[in-house]
């Protein structure tokens, strides 16, 4: 049963990893940053085979976001395929987007309307302007000042813009307990009015008791396969 245990909480872990909460922060300061060769920005820009959209994928989850002060936000969403980071207005409109290759996490910002992408594991950050022009390739280095910004504002679940605050969140009940992700972008204005302008939490809660009723079916079949070897070593030993 030892044995048993520790497989079902391995199967269990991977379908729901637990993920820390974001901290709240409105600085933006920026990351200190180091200049990159030619050949290593070439290299980067084979390797993510960055393109831009022009048409909105299917809503995911949300893993990133940013709001730049004309309100117009980034979300960046994962895909089986590829990493994708849509742009939308304040209204929450789809203006264009980008889709790229990387194995590891990323975080956003927008400053002013040129999208900048942090890649995680390489500590590259790259500058993309609305027509899709690469502007900027830096490296990002590695101090307790820029690990602060990553955790407190590119890693947030909020930004404050003016009078408005963004708040990225879950309602799916129990399940927000295993979501590292978010299924809701809600806006609040100084009144306290809120508006949900990015929304998947239906279809996240649907896919959450899809997967837990398969854990459960698992963990039945595993069970069930334990005490029926269970009996039969007993039985033989008699």
């Amino acid at each position: 049963m030892k044995y048993l245990s520790i497989i079902l909480l391995l199967f269990f872990a991977s379908f729901f990893p637990f993920g820390t909460s974001a901290k709240t922060s409105n600085s933006n300061e920026g990351f200190v940053t180091e200049s990159v060769t030619e050949e290593e920005k070439n290299t980067v820009l084979k390797n993510i085979s960055i393109s831009k959209i022009t048409k909105e994928p299917e809503r995911q989850p949300i893993e990133c976001f940013d709001v730049n002060e004309n309100g117009e936000i980034a979300i960046g969403i994962y895909t089986t395929k590829e990493k994708i980071i849509c742009i939308y207005s304040d209204d929450g409109t789809f203006q264009y987007g980008y889709k790229f290759y990387t194995s590891g996490n990323f975080g956003v910002e927008l400053k002013e309307s040129n999208l900048y992408i942090y890649l995680v594991r390489s500590d590259i950050a790259i500058g993309i302007a609305p027509s899709g022009e690469i502007i900027e390739m830096s490296k990002i280095q590695n101090t307790s000042e820029n690990n602060s910004y990553w955790n407190n504002y590119v890693s947030s679940n909020k930004r404050i813009v003016g009078d408005k605050v963004y708040i990225l969140k879950n309602d799916m009940g129990i399940f927000n307990l295993f979501s590292p992700s978010y299924s809701q972008l809600i806006v609040q204005d100084g009144n306290g009015n809120q508006n949900i302008i990015y929304d998947v939490n239906s279809s996240q809660l649907t896919k959450n008791i899809i997967i837990l009723l398969s854990i459960l079916a698992f963990s039945a079949i595993v069970i069930s396969c334990v005490v029926v070897q269970t009996t039969k070593s007993i039985k033989g030993r008699r």
